[in-house]
């Protein structure tokens, strides 16, 4: 509650957070901020009328009157042609809807991590110590896991992507606006964030946006005069494969990890492991496929088991076979 709002405020604030809270899909919190900065840098017009009609602020006309109704807008000016609105207590709404997303949200339901959360990853125990004391302290720390290609760190991000209410981005498709959309847009706000190549983003905008995140909590969006921002408690889990071209200011932000290659046993190993605790692939033949890979296809990429195995019809030695010799005639 907001004690220094006057009665009137407060009836507008109380309803507004009713609204929000039963606003499932975020459908009626998009629009509301909308209406906010509307009529906080109205457009100029060439006939300028009272306040903003429905398609002004890309709003369905019939919620717009049900929050008429309800008390948090007022129509002013109605014609057989149209209808213009205004919020009954602008400055009582947008509390309403920064504090819904920041100081007043409910306490957050424990959350189920996997009990086998890296256990197919060999090795690297102080780095699964480190990262299991982040997710579960009370405040974000954050983590960037650099280091040549096909090394574990790839695996720890898919395994960090397991956890709940986690969004996974990979750096080098990231569109300028995307990282905004990810955390403003998506109707279940993540809380991990892990994101995959951050040396491929060259975009200022997504690599502000993402240093206020790991700062401050706050996810800004300015565009074509429109002011949006939330409060986000959000864990950064990153990768890369160099760090010369990551801005000091960001780095300085992440605890960092390098991961050195796998040797040809630790290949070994950890490829056995993904492929029969993850894909299913007996024993033997997960060894036989390893090997395949490792010695004839000349990788070190748990990936590239990954996907022979999945190209199998069958488990047998034939298949590993039939498929490595097709690989190794498009090299």
């Amino acid at each position: 509650m907001s004690l220094d709002l006057s009665s009137s405020s407060q009836q507008v604030y109380n309803t507004a957070l009713v609204v929000l809270t039963n606003d499932q899909d975020g459908d009626k919190e998009r629009l509301l901020w909308e209406i906010v900065n509307w009529e906080e840098n109205p457009p100029k017009k060439e006939y300028p009328l009272p306040g903003w009609e429905w398609f002004e602020i890309h709003g369905d006309p019939r919620t717009l009157n049900s929050l008429v109704t309800r008390g948090i807008l007022n129509i002013i000016f109605k014609s057989n042609k149209s209808c213009s609105y205004e919020t009954t207590d602008r400055e009582a709404i947008k509390r309403a809807l920064n504090d819904y997303r920041g100081l007043i949200q409910p306490p957050e339901e424990e959350e189920y991590i996997p009990p086998d959360l890296f256990d197919i990853i060999i090795g690297h125990e102080g780095k699964r110590e480190l990262i299991n004391r982040s997710i579960s302290a009370d405040e974000p720390v954050h983590f960037l896991l650099y280091g040549v290609p096909a090394s574990a760190k790839s695996l720890m991000l898919e395994e960090l992507n397991r956890l709940p209410r986690s969004k996974f981005i990979l750096g080098s498709n990231l569109s300028k606006a995307g990282l905004y959309d990810v955390l403003l847009n998506e109707k279940e706000k993540p809380r991990f964030l892990i994101l995959d190549e951050l040396d491929k983003i060259d975009d200022q905008a997504n690599l502000a946006g993402l240093l206020s995140l790991m700062e401050r909590g706050l996810i800004t969006e300015t565009k074509y005069k429109r002011h949006r921002q939330i409060k986000l408690k959000c864990w950064v889990f990153a990768s890369a494969n160099r760090i010369k071209r990551i801005p000091e200011e960001l780095m300085s932000r992440f605890v960092t990890l390098k991961f050195k290659p796998y040797s040809d046993a630790e290949f070994m190993d950890i490829c056995v492991n993904v492929l029969t605790n993850r894909e299913g692939v007996n024993e033997s033949i997960a060894l036989y496929i390893t090997q395949k890979v490792l010695d004839e296809l000349g990788s070190r990429d748990v990936r590239d088991a990954c996907k022979l195995a999945r190209l199998m019809k069958g488990d047998t030695k034939a298949e590993v076979d039939h498929i490595v010799g097709i690989l190794k005639k498009q090299k």
